[in-house]
């Protein structure tokens, strides 16, 4: 790490370095010493940017959560059809071509249902998601209510491409979303 950083980037690197470490090892290893050695700093100097766990935890779930909303909404803006435009969302959603944020994702759920504040950010940031969804499917004259099983469903492929990558291939999963669109479309 650079000896004079930009605050706003030093967090970021901070929180690159958590994903890594609950990566590679769960969210139980990722303490703020384990994190500062894989920063190549002290646990000290990730202090002054986060200080506790909890907090480091907290910004990097809504970095998260912002992440995926910003990924949905820049593709929903996108010229297409409003299924091509769903598909490509979803499998954003879903980080279809990113295992090991799927990964995190999934370290950052199982904590969410035992701590409340976690859990509610989960929420709010899914609420956000399904309700860009439900805005495409009404545009498509579809029921935007659909928009909750769609939820459901990419959360299960997300769970699967964390679990068994090789087996929930990006194109297994693509594909996955594709099928459940076809039907939602009443193609098949």
């Amino acid at each position: 790490m650079p000896k004079r950083a930009d605050p706003v980037e030093r967090r970021q690197q901070v929180v690159a370095a958590l994903y890594r470490v609950v990566d590679a090892e769960g969210l139980d290893a990722a303490s703020l010493p384990r994190i500062a050695r894989e920063l190549g700093a002290t646990t000290g100097l990730l202090q002054k940017y986060f200080r506790s766990k909890d907090e480091l935890l907290l910004f990097a779930q809504d970095q998260l959560t912002e992440e995926l909303t910003t990924s949905v909404t820049t593709v929903l803006e996108q010229e297409g059809s409003h299924e091509e435009r769903l598909h490509e969302a979803l499998c954003a959603i879903a980080l279809v071509g990113d295992p090991a944020r799927a990964r995190v994702w999934l370290a950052f759920t199982a904590r969410a249902a035992a701590n409340p504040v976690l859990l509610q950010r989960h929420v709010e940031g899914a609420r956000v998601i399904r309700d860009l969804c439900r805005h495409v499917l009404e545009a498509a004259g579809l029921d935007g209510g659909e928009a909750v099983g769609l939820a459901a469903l990419v959360d299960g492929v997300t769970v699967q491409r964390a679990l068994e990558p090789e087996v929930m291939t990006g194109e297994v999963a693509a594909r996955v979303i594709g099928r459940q669109l076809e039907r939602l479309w009443g193609r098949t």
